[in-house]
């Protein structure tokens, strides 16, 4: 439900994340977001700053942090590629990992220009694919915090990185075979649960008076169980399950909701309805369906492990090509050695006044402390605002960015309006529900209207809701 029921506890919120099964091998969070940095990101959705910004060049009394072959990167380089990154990544990535992505896009984007990589007919395929102008194109870009031509410079490291460093690679059924029987454990799906709730809140009443309403609530309930959907419209104070009749996507033992709500949902029958209180009022809560324990067989599981496996290949060649060309370049990163006689001349040119009246930018915004609290409460009013402007995220149970979707918004996941596509029987069947939208691939999110798949971050969402963070 909404912020009803969600309990805003971090060791619950920690369980429930150990739960999300992923084809690929399990990782740290951290480990799993700079790879996704490092190569991920970078394929899919980088977010591009150009090689040669004239604008930056210009102002030749900036801060130097770094030089490639002697050409200077500055401050406000870096602060651009901080402010493009999602809110959960600034706060885990100090200002050095920053700049040697930096880095690293700088030294692709070059190596791609000297092979004579070219985007434009990449760029029409878009274009065409997704029935779009060159304004839409544009506007749609420009959403999401980058220009056309900073477009065409991730492209060209797409195609680079896939011509040159990838082309060779290659994954055989055996190897996936072999990885899903040393692996089963990650393919189970837990007991799951689909229930529809009625909430009288105790906020703004007291407990009896509260009671005295459900029991008025349940009374009708009992006469006619026909009328569940009329009860929630006419009595519930969950706005979050209003137009749903009382439902949220179905859930596992290890869900973000409170346990005495956990608890009524497994321990009904089927169809049974009972009143249950929590923190938050009372409850009449029935039990739709009750979803057993799943493992995929190796068929329904083997394409998206194949992809998985093939990631892993990748990202290893990434690593290892990008090393290599990092010693056929002179680099000197300023964080890392301020000793330079280049950095320190550059220290010794700064103006100390200037310096300090300019420090919050990169100590505050490079380096901001941690109020997990605040960002917390930031998060839930940010989901409950796509919710009432009625934006949804489409995905399947089975899809890996999807759970990195869930991740990104922790237990404010639970104020966001989930559809879920994989049909439970057979995930490469989609629901009607999905079919009928026209999703065509997970996740996609709808938002005024219009569909936007793939992942995307919270300051996109942001943008394109008119949700603030």
């Amino acid at each position: 439900m909404a912020k009803k029921i969600v309990k805003q506890n971090k060791q619950s919120h920690k369980t429930s994340k150990t739960k999300v099964k992923s084809i690929a091998k399990k990782k740290s969070r951290k480990g799993l977001y700079i790879s996704l940095i490092v190569i991920a990101a970078i394929i899919v959705f980088l977010i591009f700053n150009p090689f040669t910004n004239e604008d930056d060049k210009a102002e030749t009394e900036e801060k130097v942090v770094a030089y490639l072959n002697s050409e200077p990167i500055y401050q406000s380089e870096l602060t651009k590629e901080y402010e493009r990154l999602d809110p959960t990544l600034q706060q885990m990535l100090d200002k050095n990992s920053i700049l040697s992505q930096l880095i690293d896009k700088k030294v692709l984007l070059e190596q791609a220009k000297k092979t004579g990589v070219e985007a434009d007919e990449e760029i029409q395929k878009i274009m065409e694919q997704n029935n779009l102008s060159i304004e839409e194109l544009t506007e749609n870009l420009a959403i999401q915090g980058f220009t056309v031509e900073e477009f065409k410079d991730q492209l060209k490291i797409f195609l680079f990185l896939d011509t040159e460093v990838f082309s060779g690679l290659e994954v055989n059924e055996a190897e996936v075979k072999e990885y899903y029987e040393n692996n089963v454990e990650q393919f189970k799906i837990a007991e799951s649960v689909r229930v529809r709730h009625i909430l009288i809140s105790s906020e703004t009443r007291t407990e009896e008076e509260a009671l005295e309403i459900m029991n008025e609530v349940e009374a009708i309930f009992e006469e006619n169980n026909s009328k569940f959907c009329e009860l929630v419209t006419d009595y519930s104070e969950d706005p979050g399950s209003l137009e749903t009749c009382g439902e949220y996507p179905a859930f596992t033992r290890d869900s973000t909701f409170v346990q005495e709500y956990k608890d009524a949902a497994f321990e009904n029958e089927v169809g049974e309805a009972k009143v249950v209180k929590t923190q938050f009022g009372y409850h009449l809560i029935q039990t739709l369906e009750k979803i057993p324990e799943k493992t995929f067989t190796f068929d329904e599981i083997k394409t998206e492990l194949a992809n998985s496996i093939l990631y892993e290949k990748q990202k290893e060649a990434f690593t290892n090509y990008i090393q290599g060309l990092r010693t056929q370049i002179e680099i000197i990163n300023c964080f890392e050695t301020p000793e330079n006689e280049m950095c320190k001349q550059e220290e010794d040119d700064d103006n100390k006044e200037k310096i300090e009246t300019t420090t919050p930018i990169s100590n505050v915004v490079l380096e901001p402390e941690i109020n997990e609290d605040k960002e917390s409460d930031s998060l839930t009013l940010f989901a409950d605002c796509l919710t009432e402007k009625e934006a949804k995220m489409y995905g399947a149970y089975w899809c890996s960015h999807c759970a990195n979707q869930k991740l990104m918004f922790g237990d404010s996941w639970q104020h966001v309006t989930y559809v879920e596509c994989a049909d439970e029987n057979d995930s490469r069947v989609q629901t009607p529900a999905c079919e009928e939208a026209g999703i065509s691939g997970y996740p996609t999110w709808k938002i005024n209207g219009k569909q936007y798949p793939g992942e995307q971050t919270l300051e996109t969402i942001s943008k394109l809701s008119g949700c603030n963070l």
